[in-house]
């Protein structure tokens, strides 16, 4: 059986992509701030600010006093947070054994947020964990995530290989391979680093030649713990992320946003991360709330419906674009919120070579229904289900698209009704058949007798008229044959 391999995802600027991923120009100077031993740093920013001489590190007021303009953001732990649990569910795509890391100070992410997934079990879909690393970076990057990538037979390993995008095959390597990394990138207890630079260890494999029992009288059994279980020697169990059975995400915008299609940027890439999750988890959803958050008043809430599951992401923005084009923003939108409250299991549909089967005509028919209900509104579009009731103008009802429908199937009568019958000169017309007998409605107060005929006009046009007895006489028009 061959070993695991374990590729790692390293997220350096999420506290950044937090703010800026919503935003498709990123020409301007930002950086994000945090309060730092009582003092506002920057924490991270973009390439324009560093250009200007902005680093992380800086002093909020000096990274100003070197860039004017330069527009600071807090921090939003929070927003972190769940980035980073969307971004697990999203990676399960790949793998069912996702392990989230936190940035908390003191835990194993070394203060720098990300994840690692096992993929040598995964190696026939996608590949290599290199190509697989490659794929992740190009796709969390268009859904406005940076992220690096690397690979090893331990989770540890692997986490410490990503920081230089280094993939290591096997375990008798990782030594070789990992040797010179700088022993303050190891995640170890502060305290425990300053004590190993005073004793002049520089590398990894300063640390890796000395005896493993003066390393545990010395720093304690906790090291050598590490050790081995980077090294492979040791077992390295760790929690499995699973994800939540519903799905919620919220995006604040870098600036204020006035025009509805303007949203279109920073939807899009919130519905592509949505879809990723609902692929790792093998769902869909039939519906799904915007919420369009302003500075003062009320939000704006758009509920998006589909008339089938879905987990298409094109299919999504099809309708939610139809819906922004008649929205008018009462005011400026400075957040997103996205929510499916019910996940469905997906059932995909098998698809033929020349999409001429009855289920997928279907299926465009209910994709067009979806974007004429986003544009016209829900109560605008709808289908037709049968009655039972001989009378003809109650022998039918509205119904919502893609909801069964009952019919009886009447060739002699019209597919056509008038939407009221009308009175007509019986002589004008030749009687084709009839008469048909319809006496009905005692019931509900709304009896009729009636005889029906089938008769063509003077332009041949086959039409469906009726004579009446009661409740009122005459002879009338009531359909028309196609």
């Amino acid at each position: 059986m061959n070993e695991p391999l374990w590729l790692a995802i390293r997220l350096p600027q999420l506290a950044l992509d937090c703010h800026i991923r919503g935003y498709s120009d990123r020409t301007g100077l930002i950086a994000v701030t945090d309060t730092l031993k009582g003092r506002e740093t920057v924490i991270a920013c973009n390439a324009a600010a560093r250009a200007a001489g902005v680093q992380p590190g800086m002093a909020a007021p000096a990274a100003g006093a070197v860039a004017p303009g330069l527009h600071c953001l807090a921090r939003d732990p929070q927003a972190e947070t769940e980035a980073r649990e969307r971004i697990a569910a999203w990676c399960y795509q790949y793998s069912d054994q996702v392990c989230l890391l936190h940035s908390a100070s003191g835990d194993h992410s070394g203060g720098r947020p990300g994840l690692v997934l096992e993929a040598g079990a995964s190696e026939r879909l996608f590949g290599k964990p290199a190509e697989l690393a490659s794929r992740l970076e190009l796709e969390l990057g268009r859904i406005g995530y940076h992220a690096a990538g690397g690979s090893a037979p331990t989770p540890e390993a692997a986490w410490l290989a990503a920081d230089d995008g280094q993939h290591v095959d096997c375990r008798g390597d990782i030594r070789r391979r990992l040797g010179p990394l700088p022993i303050d990138r190891l995640h170890l207890e502060a305290e425990t680093l300053r004590s190993m630079a005073a004793m002049g260890l520089r590398q990894l494999r300063d640390l890796l030649r000395l005896p493993h029992k003066s390393l545990g009288r010395r720093f304690g059994p906790a090291l050598t713990v590490y050790l081995d279980r980077l090294l492979g020697i040791q077992p390295d169990p760790r929690r499995l992320y699973q994800p939540a059975e519903s799905y919620a995400a919220r995006l604040e915008l870098p600036a204020e946003i006035s025009q509805a299609q303007a949203l279109l940027f920073p939807l899009r890439r919130m519905v592509e991360e949505l879809c990723g999750v609902l692929r790792g988890g093998d769902n869909a959803v039939q519906e799904i709330h915007v919420t369009l958050g302003h500075e003062r008043g009320n939000d704006s809430l758009i509920r998006l419906g589909l008339q089938s599951p879905s987990q298409d992401p094109t299919r999504l923005m099809s309708v939610l674009r139809e819906r922004l084009e008649r929205l008018r923003l009462p005011e400026n939108v400075r957040e997103i919120r996205i929510e499916a409250e019910s996940l469905f299991r997906f059932a995909p549909g098998q698809s033929r070579l020349f999409h001429d089967a009855a289920e997928e005509r279907q299926e465009s028919l209910a994709q067009l229904a979806e974007r004429l209900q986003a544009r016209l509104g829900r109560g605008a579009v709808s289908g037709i289900g049968g009655v039972e009731d001989h009378r003809p103008e109650y022998s039918w009802r509205l119904r919502a698209p893609g909801e069964p429908g009952q019919y009886t199937s009447l060739p002699h009568r019209p597919s056509w009704l008038l939407p009221r019958p009308r009175r007509c000169d019986i002589s004008s017309y030749e009687i084709v058949s009839g008469p048909e007998r319809i006496e009905s409605g005692w019931w509900d107060g709304r009896d009729c007798r009636r005889d029906y005929f089938v008769v063509r006009d003077r332009n041949g046009c086959r039409l469906w008229a009726f004579h009446e007895y009661k409740p009122r006489r005459g002879w009338f028009v009531h359909g028309i044959f196609s």
